[in-house]
C-alpha cells in the first residue's frame, strides 16, 4: 500500500514539473514573437520624410555596358487608399545629376501599402512584398508573388523572378553604407544568382539575377542591388558545311543605389 502511494506522489511530482516546463517553453515563444522588429521599424512613414540616394545605373548602350550616375530623392508626399480600399503612402521621386548640383526634377511616384504582416511596394503597377512579418534570420516569403509570368520580357529576359523567395539573412547588424555608420540594418536576399560572370567570352551564355535590399530600424531602405541581365550569344548556323556564326547581345537592366541624405 505504501509503495502504490509512492508511485502516485511521483507521478504527480512528474507530471507538476511536466506542466511547469510546458508553461516556460510557452512563455519563451511568446516572448520571442513579441521581440520582433514592427513593419513601421524598418519602413516608417510620415509625411514630408524623404531619403537622398547615389545612383549607379548599369545599361547597355550600342551592346556595350555602361554605368550611369544619378541622385535620386524619395520623398513622402500623402496618405491615400488603393484599389482593395487599405490605406497606402504615395512616394515621389526626384532625379538629379550625381553630385546634386543641378535642379530637382520630379521622376515618378510608387506606393507603400503597410498591412498587419506585411509592407507591399507598387512600382509600375510591379506590386512586391518587400518586408514581412517576424523580422528574423532565415525567416522566407515568396515576395514576388503578384508579379505576372517573366515581367521584365520587354527588356528581353526571360527570368522568372515572380518564382523569387526572399530571406531575411542578418537582422539589427552595424554598417557603413555611404557616409553613414548604422546600426539596427536588416538585410534581405531576394535573388543571387550569377552564371558566367564576369564575361570573358561573348560566344558563352551569361546572366545575373541579384536583388538584395537593406533597411535600417527607424529610416528605412538605405541600400539596393537589383541586376537583371543575360549575354545571349544567339548561336547561327548556315552555310553547306554549315558555319557556325555569333551575334551576341545584352540584354536586360541594372541599379546599385546606396542612402547619402536624410531627413
Amino acid at each position: 500500500m505504501k509503495s502504490m502511494k509512492s508511485a502516485s506522489c511521483l507521478f504527480e511530482r512528474t507530471t507538476w514539473l511536466a506542466c511547469c516546463l510546458l508553461f516556460l517553453v510557452a512563455c519563451k515563444r511568446t516572448t520571442e514573437t513579441l521581440e520582433t522588429m514592427s513593419l513601421s521599424d524598418l519602413l516608417p512613414a510620415s509625411k514630408g520624410k524623404f531619403i537622398t540616394y547615389r545612383v549607379d545605373s548599369l545599361v547597355f548602350d550600342n551592346n556595350t555596358p555602361v554605368t550611369k550616375r544619378y541622385q535620386f530623392k524619395h520623398s513622402f508626399d500623402s496618405l491615400a487608399t488603393d484599389n482593395l480600399n487599405r490605406p497606402m503612402w504615395i512616394v515621389n521621386t526626384f532625379i538629379n545629376d550625381s553630385l546634386a548640383s543641378g535642379p530637382w526634377i520630379q521622376r515618378g511616384q510608387y506606393t507603400i501599402t503597410l498591412l498587419d504582416k506585411q509592407a507591399e511596394v507598387n512600382e509600375n503597377n510591379l506590386r512586391v512584398i518587400k518586408v514581412k512579418l517576424p523580422v528574423k534570420e532565415n525567416f522566407t516569403w515568396p515576395g514576388n508573388i503578384f508579379l505576372p509570368d517573366r515581367p521584365y520580357n520587354s527588356y528581353g529576359t526571360n527570368f522568372s523572378i515572380d518564382l523569387w523567395d526572399f530571406i531575411y539573412t542578418s537582422v539589427s547588424s552595424s554598417e557603413k553604407i555611404g557616409p553613414f555608420n548604422l546600426t539596427d540594418v536588416t538585410t534581405i536576399i531576394q535573388a543571387d544568382e550569377s552564371r558566367g560572370v564576369p564575361v570573358v567570352d561573348r560566344t558563352k551564355y551569361a546572366s545575373q539575377e541579384r536583388s538584395i535590399e537593406k533597411y535600417a530600424k527607424g529610416i528605412g531602405l538605405v541600400y539596393r542591388e537589383h541586376y537583371v541581365w543575360e549575354n545571349q550569344p544567339n548561336e547561327r548556323s548556315s552555310g553547306t558545311p554549315p558555319v557556325t556564326t555569333f551575334d551576341p547581345r545584352y540584354v536586360g537592366f541594372g541599379i546599385r543605389m546606396w542612402m547619402v541624405a536624410r531627413n
